[in-house]
């Protein structure tokens, strides 16, 4: 197992790895070798026999793709140059140099501007270290046992920090024998996790990287955007609620592993055939997906649940403070962008007054767990299972105690892929026959007006989470997606119990009821 410590250099850090074996020699140099990139330098230091040609030969065939590329060491003819993939290496070696004008004869420099440049016995040529992307000292231990071997690397603590990760990565595969399969990167989310499909020869896993919590801004209450929202902060929320949805016969990942200090969950590869495809939503499958909510909302789950031995999750409620939190991004992002429109603090307040009336009765109808993000992207087709276990649900770490109408909303007004009204009319018929079928006592008007109202919530919200993706995170991929959102936007509005929600949308806004571009922008 590799261990480390941490000094800190100036605007560098360097981190003491403690080698035990080739292999970790190896994996380090890999894990440094992702971050290297044309015109970067890397520097070796150390004895003679200390290892710099067993780094330098593993960072050459992992940059190059050529895991079996013959690496001999360079230290009669001063360089030697692979030809990579997508970059050329440059292995250097100085020990022999008596004077720097001689890399000036070779045009050293300029050969070293077109490749990355891995350099032993830097100490020949300082200027090489000052410039380095990273900087290696190999030292020999005092121990007697042939394979140790102490690195220190020296670089800024983004690479560092990425390293370390990949440490413990490694460390809690080889905890459940998933360490030697091949790791393939799968589509993430807006949140920044991380996914990873491990294939073995008969077998494959996922493995997701959750970023460990960083320090969010305090915005109102003491509390961060996060925080009020609800927006699950720790693996622990993922851990417990695919527990209690596969307990409870759905098909969620089963967890075969986990680190939370880490962020780490190793669990169940449910496939990635889904629910829709390039021509949009395929019906049949949609209706298994409101057949899985209809089932689901009649069966009454625990706030409360186990994760292990003693530590529980308590689910977090889907609350008036979370539902306006996410309105104001609506306010704050969509509406500047939009329309360039400032509206004054006053309409702020009211706009947020008029949600409070919206919101507020339907808090008393009968709540539950609820997936939050059960749309497209979080759906798998399982074609193999039977029922509702047909309907395989991913990304279901933000589940919330919040009312049954969300979930179903957030199916049939799915911004990725647009629901035709039509469509939507006979998916959410099929979902109230189904409740009126499992309850007699189902109230058909009231949650009506309720799916209305958060329809228009997550429409509203979903604006200014795509705007702000764009603008602040410079993810412009989900701007594609608005169009999507205006037409159910205009959809929701049509409704009576939003009369003074309109109201309000014609007197302050009047031009967001008009045409749009394909970026969401007033035509």
């Amino acid at each position: 197992m590799i261990s480390f410590m941490i000094q800190k250099v100036s605007s560098t850090i360097t981190r003491i790895f403690n080698i035990n074996n080739e292999d970790e020699t190896i994996r380090l140099a890999e894990y440094l070798a992702i971050f290297l990139k044309c015109g970067d330098i890397v520097t070796l230091s150390g004895d003679l026999g200390a290892g710099k040609t067993t780094f330098a030969r593993s960072l050459i065939r992992f940059i190059t793709r050529q895991p079996k590329i013959k690496i001999t060491s360079p230290t009669f003819l001063l360089i030697h140059e692979y030809e990579g993939e997508f970059v050329k290496v440059v292995h250097a070696d100085l020990y022999r140099m008596t004077n720097p004008d001689e890399l000036t004869e070779i045009s050293f420099d300029e050969i070293f501007r077109n490749s990355v440049a891995v350099v032993e016995w830097p100490e020949r040529y300082p200027r090489l270290i000052e410039t380095a992307k990273a900087i290696i000292n190999i030292t020999l231990p005092e121990s007697n046992d042939q394979f140790s071997r102490i690195i220190s690397v020296t670089a800024n603590e983004y690479i560092l920090n990425s390293i370390e990760h990949q440490i413990y990565i490694y460390e809690f595969l080889s905890k459940y024998n998933w360490n030697d399969a091949a790791r393939e990167l799968i589509a993430g989310d807006a949140s920044g996790r991380r996914y990873e499909r491990l294939r073995k020869k008969f077998d494959s896993a996922i493995l997701m990287i959750s970023q460990k919590e960083k320090f969010k801004p305090i915005i109102k209450k003491n509390q961060s955007y996060e925080s009020i929202a609800k927006i699950s902060m720790s693996i622990k929320s993922l851990i417990a609620v695919a527990n209690g949805l596969s307990k409870a016969g759905f098909s969620a990942p089963n967890i075969f592993g986990f680190d939370i200090k880490n962020g780490l969950i190793l669990s169940e590869d449910l496939g990635a055939d889904l629910i829709y495809n390039s021509d949009g939503p395929i019906v049949e499958r949609y209706q298994e997906a409101v057949q899985f909510l209809g089932t689901f909302h009649t069966i009454d789950l625990p706030q409360r649940m186990p994760i292990y031995e003693d530590i529980t999750y308590e689910m977090p409620k889907y609350d008036i403070d979370a539902l306006l939190i996410e309105i104001e991004l609506f306010f704050d992002w969509y509406i500047p962008y939009a329309t360039q429109n400032i509206i004054v603090e006053q309409e702020r307040i009211n706009f947020l007054d008029i949600w409070r009336k919206l919101l507020e009765p339907i808090q008393k109808e009968p709540h539950g767990w609820t997936l939050r993000d059960f749309h497209s992207p979080n759906i798998l087709w399982l074609s193999k299972r039977m029922g509702v276990k047909k309907v395989g649900l991913i990304d279901i770490q933000d589940t919330v105690w919040g009312h049954r109408a969300y979930d179903l909303v957030s199916l049939l007004q799915d911004a990725r892929v647009f629901i035709s009204a039509e469509l939507e009319i006979e998916l959410y018929n099929l979902y109230i026959d189904i409740r009126i079928k499992n309850d007699k006592n189902f109230d058909i008007i009231l949650f009506s007006k309720s799916y209305v109202i958060y329809a228009l919530q997550r429409v509203t919200k979903i604006l200014g989470i795509f705007v702000r993706l764009h603008l602040r995170d410079h993810k412009t991929e989900y701007l594609k997606y608005i169009p999507n959102l205006i037409a159910y936007f205009h959809r929701n509005l049509s409704h009576p119990v939003l009369s003074e929600y309109r109201e309000w949308i014609r007197i302050n806004c009047p031009a967001l009821l008009s045409n749009y571009s394909k970026e969401g922008r007033l035509i």
